[in-house]
């Protein structure tokens, strides 16, 4: 093919010299036709050097006369809504020396828009791999605020000067070169892809529908979700379907992405024996188990947990690795990792004792607990309260790095309920943790932002721990006597609403006690 362009190339600069400008349009125009020129291209491209600005821009093909139909007609991109009709690009003349053109790197770009524009520019020179890594970037970018990305990509004039159509025309591109080269994918392109359109998934339903949002976001709704904003499960069947071919060709990273990428939208794709994507993942996984590192193994255990597909060979199988590593490599796994495998136990309902007392005197026999998020601290906690490991150490550990803490508003309400919760289930109450907490929701200011049921189970949790809150003035609700009581003075309109799971909240605590409620 590149011997091909630089041919053209070359033809196109003798036109040039001795022929008329008609035969110059007219050879642009005939070879747009076979070596699909891109009608757009940020940077200046061979093809206008060829054939010289001025011979173009008078001629009456690229002016669209009726004589001769115009050139743009047949691009992917309408030129009236570029910075420069002239810029006409194509991959087959784009040939720098005669050599392969070299693809920008992705990482080194700032906005998702960007991305989209380079990735359209190069898409012919781009290799499966490199593919994957444009929706890589893409799920990455649209992590950051979109007025950061734009001052990010401000050295870029061609940015934000692109129409709607001229947007989904590019991205339709991309898309659908994407779906067409899953044959030529190996297992770790497919599986970035799927992942990475997974990440993207889950962000837009996360974020839900915006005025006044970019143009890129509303066309990837458009083609990875459907109009409920519910993942496009036909399209995520399609691709789960493709990583079925080259299954056996997965390590762990593979197999660990491919279960999170499905875990993340939460779904579980069948076929047509009965069985389904997460029965193939685990029967290649438990073979080479001893391959998978911290993250393959968090990232494993808490995708089969998210699903609801709680595998028992396959988590005994991990967990065996982790007891087996755990003297040496346990301290390889992050906090966030840690705290989320064995909540995925936790919540698949499998016990495994060996992996919980590991990980407790692991966690227990740290410096400091400085490293550990607010969510990591409370999915640990709930963790062993749920699966009834009995860590008494742990615990304290874990409240007194609470304690420790200036302020607590950096714990989601969810998080303080799980915590309190598992103290009082494990009976590991502690007094300290529960007045900190107590004064942290007794202010209006907070206590808005807790939903019933989590304060449903804050009562029950102090109820349950035999503590009541100190304090008189309390504006919130507590426990006194083991029952729920409301002050005269509390006029939070929270409380008034939702009055009702209060009570619910009183027969919880009247029925630990073995009485009735009123």
């Amino acid at each position: 093919m590149w011997r091909c362009s630089q041919a053209v190339q070359t033809t196109a600069q003798w036109l040039r010299r001795n022929t008329s400008s008609y035969y110059v349009a007219q050879f642009a125009r005939t070879h747009q036709h076979h070596y699909s020129v891109r009608l757009y291209s940020p940077s200046a491209c061979s093809i206008t050097t060829a054939f010289g600005q001025s011979s173009l821009l008078h001629h009456p093909i690229l002016s669209g006369s009726d004589s001769h139909p115009s050139l743009v007609r047949y691009g992917d991109v309408k030129t009236n809504n570029l910075l420069n009709p002239l810029l006409i690009t194509s991959h087959a003349f784009s040939t720098r020396g005669g050599k392969r053109p070299r693809v920008p790197q992705m990482r080194d770009l700032q906005s998702v828009e960007e991305v989209i524009i380079t990735a359209y520019e190069y898409l012919d020179d781009m290799s499966r791999r490199d593919v994957s890594a444009v929706w890589a970037r893409i799920a990455l970018l649209m992590t950051k605020p979109e007025s950061k990305q734009r001052v990010q990509s401000s050295s870029n004039n061609n940015i934000g000067a692109h129409s709607f159509e001229d947007m989904k025309n590019m991205l339709r591109k991309i898309f659908d070169d994407t779906v067409n080269g899953t044959e030529q994918c190996n297992m770790r392109a497919l599986t970035e892809t799927i992942l990475a359109m997974a990440k993207i998934a889950k962000i837009l339903r996360q974020q839900g529908k915006s005025k006044g949002e970019d143009s890129s976001r509303v066309i990837l709704r458009r083609l990875l979700l459907i109009k409920d904003m519910k993942p496009n499960r036909n399209m995520f069947q399609f691709f789960a379907g493709a990583s079925m071919d080259i299954l056996d060709q997965s390590d762990a990273r593979c197999l660990s992405n491919l279960a999170y990428a499905y875990a993340l939208i939460d779904h579980v794709p069948e076929f047509d024996d009965g069985s389904d994507l997460f029965d193939h993942i685990a029967m290649n996984a438990v073979d080479i188990q001893i391959k998978f590192n911290a993250q393959d193994i968090s990232n494993m255990a808490w995708a089969y947990a998210t699903v609801g597909k709680p595998h028992a060979v396959l988590f005994e199988a991990l967990g065996d690795q982790i007891v087996v590593v755990a003297n040496e490599h346990l301290g390889e796994f992050k906090p966030q990792e840690l705290s989320n495998t064995v909540w995925a136990y936790a919540k698949a309902g499998l016990s495994h004792p060996k992996l919980f007392e590991k990980v407790a005197y692991h966690v227990d026999s740290l410096d400091s607990l400085d490293r550990f998020k607010p969510q990591a601290l409370s999915n640990i906690v709930w963790a062993y309260a749920t699966a009834g490991a009995h860590q008494p150490k742990l615990f304290e550990k874990v409240a007194n790095r609470i304690i420790a803490s200036n302020k607590l508003d950096a714990f989601e309400p969810q998080a303080l309920s799980n915590i309190v919760w598992a103290f009082a289930t494990a009976d590991a109450p502690h007094a300290k943790l529960f007045e900190k907490v107590a004064n942290h929701i007794a202010g209006h200011e907070h206590l808005n932002r807790f939903d019933p049921q989590a304060l449903s189970n804050i009562v029950w949790a102090y109820a349950a721990a035999q503590f009541p809150h100190p304090s008189e003035s309390c504006r919130g609700c507590y426990p006194v006597q083991r029952r729920v009581h409301f002050p005269r003075c509390c006029q939070s309109p929270l409380v008034k609403r939702y009055h009702g799971y209060y009570r619910q909240a009183t027969v919880l605590i009247n029925c630990a006690d073995g009485g009735k409620s009123d």
